[in-house]
């Protein structure tokens, strides 16, 4: 497990599936109130272009939270920064694996840089960016 700075290295990775299903558009839906109709209706979507509806892009920025909060760098650490590129539309019912890997550690400063990644296998990359998380407390 891991507890502080001291137990992270560069190309350390973790990573999770997640199938987009119509339960989390609707948890989504009533935690944030985004109800745009590019995410609610095929033929909104279909009239900008797309196969049909598409998923939040921050729903899927928010699976991203469990890598970092709790697996990699884990507990005792807090996101600083996250930057990330919608690449491509997910649609429901798609599965997305989630993978975070670390970049570089800096022991002074107790942060941790980790490239993010969401990928398919119906249309490859989804989604990329970069976390900046710091450790917290006394033994980190």
């Amino acid at each position: 497990m891991i507890k502080g700075i001291k137990d992270v290295v560069p190309g350390m990775s973790a990573n999770r599936a997640v199938t987009i299903t119509e339960g989390l558009i609707s948890q989504f839906v009533q935690l944030t109130g985004d109800t745009a109709p590019v995410h609610m209706s095929d033929d909104h979507a279909k009239a900008l272009g797309f196969e049909g509806r598409i998923v939040h892009g921050l729903l899927i920025g928010s699976m991203y939270s469990e890598l970092l909060g709790c697996q990699l760098p884990g507990p005792n650490s807090v996101i600083l920064k996250l930057s990330l590129d919608m690449v491509k539309p997910v649609r429901i019912g798609q599965t997305i694996t989630f993978s975070v890997v670390v970049k570089c550690v800096s022991e002074g400063a107790k942060s941790v840089t980790l490239d993010l990644a969401g990928a398919s296998p119906v249309n490859g990359q989804v989604s990329r960016g970069t976390a900046v998380c710091v450790f917290r407390g006394q033994d980190s």
